[in-house]
């Protein structure tokens, strides 16, 4: 820890910066997975320390079992949003590519009330499970008054190692976008705005992060940030709680369960020292509010 940083020195350096070339959405996937809330509030506190505002997708399920910890995620300053319903506890995942309208919408309806239910604060953010996302999910996430949507897998194929395993939206934009309803891969006039999770082949996460370390992770950024100038990494609560004390499915991977543990903390840190290093300043979803999306979100499409 010696070497990293300090969260004053990080706070000084980005209030230097009015408008941000490179934008870090640093965002935490609550799914359904009984256990895992300690990693959550470990996460809260490494975003005290950082002064990081999250986007963070609950699960409905998971907003409904720990209100409270739903609400402290709200009073702390961050950013809400919905998950799927059992999203991670289920042996057979929830399925937008191929679930019908009437049964997205149930899902969505679901988590969202959760979520307003506990932080008394309708969410308007949204994360596909697995990022199994079609275009019959945008109208339900249209018909249910979400603005933005963080599921469309750009540039990611996990080579049969993690969920990703088709190409539809393989070439869509790395950089925030208004979605089309006919295609979710080309820029179109939804009111839904696309903040695609950063990727290169494989997603910019915590898995990727320590499965194939720092040094892997630090040249991904690099061509990630030849395409966008923000960065969406996202990570799970509980990467950071050991395996055997939290409830997943028995088809969860025995290689994405290996490496679960609080330590994971520190691998965090290093790699939120080395986005400093390159200039990358916190921000939210909702910072790319404006109708034509500001430049400083424009990337090379």
């Amino acid at each position: 820890m010696s070497n990293l940083i300090s969260p004053k020195a990080y706070n000084q350096q980005t209030a230097q910066v009015s408008r941000p070339a490179r934008l870090l959405h640093f965002t935490i996937d609550c799914d359904w997975v009984p256990g895992s809330e300690p990693g959550l509030q470990r996460l809260l506190d490494f975003a005290d320390r950082w002064q990081l505002k999250a986007t963070i997708f609950f699960a409905g399920r998971f907003a409904e079992s720990y209100p409270d910890l739903v609400h402290e995620c709200w009073r702390r300053g961050h950013e809400l949003g919905t998950h799927g319903w059992e999203h991670g506890g289920l042996e057979e995942d929830e399925d937008c590519r191929s679930a019908s309208y009437g049964q997205q919408r149930e899902w969505i309806r679901l988590a969202t009330e959760a979520v307003e239910k506990a932080s008394g604060v309708r969410p308007v953010v949204f994360r596909a499970p697995n990022l199994w996302i079609r275009e019959t999910t945008l109208r339900a996430l249209e018909d249910e008054g979400y603005r933005y949507d963080s599921s469309v897998p750009a540039w990611r194929f996990d080579c049969g190692f993690g969920r990703v395993h088709y190409l539809k939206y393989f070439r869509a934009p790395s950089a925030p976008y208004r979605l089309s309803s006919s295609h979710l891969r080309v820029q179109g006039n939804s009111s839904i705005v696309e903040m695609a999770p950063s990727a290169f082949l494989f997603p910019a996460n915590m898995t990727m992060l320590r499965v194939l370390g720092l040094p892997v992770a630090k040249w991904m950024v690099r061509r990630i940030s030849r395409r966008s100038k923000q960065l969406v990494f996202y990570c799970h609560p509980h990467e950071f709680v050991h395996a055997h004390r939290q409830s997943f499915p028995r088809n969860m991977s025995k290689w994405n369960m290996h490496g679960m543990r609080p330590e994971n903390l520190l691998l965090l840190d290093a790699f939120v020292q080395h986005l400093v290093e390159l200039g990358y300043s916190p921000a939210l979803f909702s910072d790319a509010r404006n109708d034509s999306l500001d430049s400083s979100y424009a990337g090379v499409l």
